[in-house]
């Protein structure tokens, strides 16, 4: 499995609308930086045939150390999880219409 960067994503726009590499990684990076933003407000992310980030803080609780049996104090903290979209995650099942 390959993975895609940012510059691959800047390369693909910049080949598919002509704009300067330069604007798209700057238009791209705005983008990221307000998503980022939204979710440190706890505010979900919604994108239309894409999917929603949703973030939520975990609660504390006790876990187990495996080696000692000893009981630690897990600290509460901040996830974000992805839910795909229904239509795009047909596409991804190419399970299309």
């Amino acid at each position: 499995m390959q993975t895609v960067t940012k510059k691959d994503i800047v390369k693909k726009i910049h080949e598919k609308v002509g704009l300067s590499q330069r604007l798209l990684h700057q238009i791209v990076d705005t983008i990221l930086e307000e998503i980022k933003k939204a979710l440190e407000l706890g505010e979900e992310v919604k994108i239309v045939r894409f999917g929603t980030f949703i973030p939520y803080k975990t609660k504390e609780r006790i876990g187990r150390n495996l080696k000692t049996k000893e009981e630690v104090k897990i600290q509460s903290f901040k996830k974000v999880v992805f839910h795909l979209a229904p239509q795009f995650k047909k596409e991804l099942r190419n399970e299309k219409g």
